[in-house]
Order: structure tokens, then C-alpha cells, then sequence
């Protein structure tokens, strides 16, 4: 359970800094805008891995 807790905090955490940064908590939030950073940054993660392989 503790290895999922520290994989579910290292997938949230540029939503999270994107948060604190802006000065908003996560309550204020409701999720979308940590999702939208979160979508962004893993896509450009995935996406710069599987670039290189497919092409």
C-alpha cells in the first residue's frame, strides 16, 4: 500500500507544484486545473519516449 501512495504522489506532484505555485489549494481547485497540468506533463513525458522508438 505504501508503494502505491508514493506512485500516486509522484504521478500528482506537477499538478500539486502547479497548485502551490499559483496559490491555489486543492479544495479551491476541484481537480481540473491538476489535471490539466498533469495531462501535459505526462503527455510530453510519453510522448518523448515513444518519439524516439516509433520513429
Amino acid at each position: 500500500m505504501l508503494i502505491l501512495k508514493a506512485i500516486g504522489a509522484i504521478f500528482l506532484f506537477p499538478g500539486n507544484l502547479a497548485l502551490s505555485m499559483a496559490g491555489v489549494s486543492l479544495e479551491q481547485d476541484g481537480g481540473v486545473f491538476r489535471s490539466l497540468i498533469n495531462m501535459i506533463v505526462w503527455g510530453m513525458v510519453g510522448a518523448a519516449i515513444v518519439l524516439p522508438i516509433v520513429m
